[in-house]
């Protein structure tokens, strides 16, 4: 029988998605084939998310079903986050089945596979709800923002990874466990987004755990790599998620005038320095601020992203009052909220002083509130669309 695979790559982030597609490439590099049933597969791989409690049980509760009409002959292989954070659950499912975290490099071992892929231009395809897609026919016919297509379009963007892993130690975050970082070299990152270019893309992700971190494993760094880009002389455009605030260098500062940058995405997590202290997040909110207000001020096309945590440990009301401020700026052109949850391995699971569900709640509906109120003082259609979703 022909060695062939079946994938589930679905209801992951962007990023884990991404790293489910280099799996993909490298095993119909190495002579799988990839099959549209897993009945008629060698191998059943599910890629994995357990950022959230929810994303945890919904994958433990599919594993559990595809394990329940598992063939003899089939082989079930778990990549992604939850390998690395709820091995022993998995286990308990099937102790015979194939766990690996986001290593491309032992899924290579493992398999004695001898070919290795390079980072290729991905587009990711998403199926529009009936209201998005009348937001997307609103926003081709009158607004035309760069920003709403990057959101709702997303085969129109060319994703590329551009490293995966963090050197952070946030207490909060399960995430670090899955995988050490790895950066991918410039010259074969360019060489991708030519590729993409090539295929006439113009909006493009370069995603990434913590795209602060990129390039510290190979010595190189984030500034290098957008100094190329600034280069780059066709008309596209790039959005860089998650962005460490520590890494809001000068250098980086100056390349962000740059009007190809569309996003950014800095997680502050909190405005309180002491629930920043706790969380073990290695900036100072003040300076951040600063930083931002400055950025804003280079350029202005440019959309700042931001993520908050509600009800971490020992939140008391006087921090998210200092959250509720910073949101309060208007600096952020859309804000997520996560109320904190607590994840295995992490140092925040012991810590005492927990709050309760209903508080976070309550926390959480407040700062989409303000955001709701600063984007209708900005008079910004397209920022109250971007933040749609979040908005009650």
């Amino acid at each position: 029988m022909l060695k062939s695979f079946y994938m589930y790559n679905n209801n992951t982030c962007t990023r884990v998605k991404l790293f489910g597609l280099d799996v993909e490439n490298l095993f119909l590099e190495n002579g799988y084939k990839k099959n549209k049933k897993s009945e008629n597969s060698n191998l059943i791989i599910v890629n994995t998310c357990s950022f959230l409690k929810s994303k945890e049980k919904y994958f433990l509760d599919l594993i559990k079903k595809i394990n329940n009409d598992l063939k003899d002959r089939q082989q079930l292989v778990i990549i992604g986050c939850l390998p690395s954070i709820n091995k022993e659950e998995l286990l308990k499912i099937n102790n015979k089945m194939i766990l690996f975290g986001r290593d491309l490099n032992k899924i290579k071992e493992y398999f004695n596979f001898e070919k290795s892929i390079k980072t290729k231009a991905t587009s990711v395809k998403d199926k529009l709800s009936f209201n998005k897609n009348l937001e997307y026919i609103f926003n081709k016919l009158f607004l035309r923002s760069k920003h709403i297509e990057y959101r709702l379009k997303r085969n129109k963007v060319c994703y590329l990874q551009i490293s995966s892993g963090c050197q952070g130690r946030c207490t909060y975050c399960s995430e670090r466990f899955t995988t050490k970082l790895k950066s991918r070299p410039i010259n074969e990152i360019l060489e991708a987004i030519e590729t993409g270019i090539s295929r006439d893309y113009k909006l493009f992700g370069l995603n990434s755990d913590d795209a602060s971190a990129y390039g510290k494993d190979i010595d190189s760094s984030l500034d290098e790599l957008l100094k190329e880009i600034v280069k780059i002389k066709e008309k596209v455009y790039f959005s860089i998620p998650e962005f460490n605030p520590n890494g809001l260098s000068e250098e980086i500062i100056n390349y962000l005038k740059d009007e190809k940058f569309l996003y950014i995405t800095v997680p502050i997590q909190s405005g309180s320095q002491r629930i920043l202290d706790l969380m073990e997040r290695p900036y100072k909110i003040d300076e951040v601020m600063e930083k931002i207000k400055l950025i804003k001020k280079n350029n202005k096309n440019l959309k700042i992203n931001t993520h908050i945590i509600v009800g971490f440990p020992g939140e008391s009301e006087e921090d998210f009052q200092k959250t509720k401020e910073v949101i309060q700026t208007g600096l952020f052109d859309r804000v997520k909220v996560f109320m904190y949850n607590e994840r295995p391995k992490t140092k925040a699971k012991d810590f005492p002083n927990k709050v309760a569900e209903d508080i976070k709640l309550k926390r959480r509906n407040e700062i989409l509130k303000i955001e709701k109120i600063q984007n209708i003082k900005n008079i910004s259609l397209t920022n109250l669309i971007l933040n749609k979703e979040h908005l009650k």
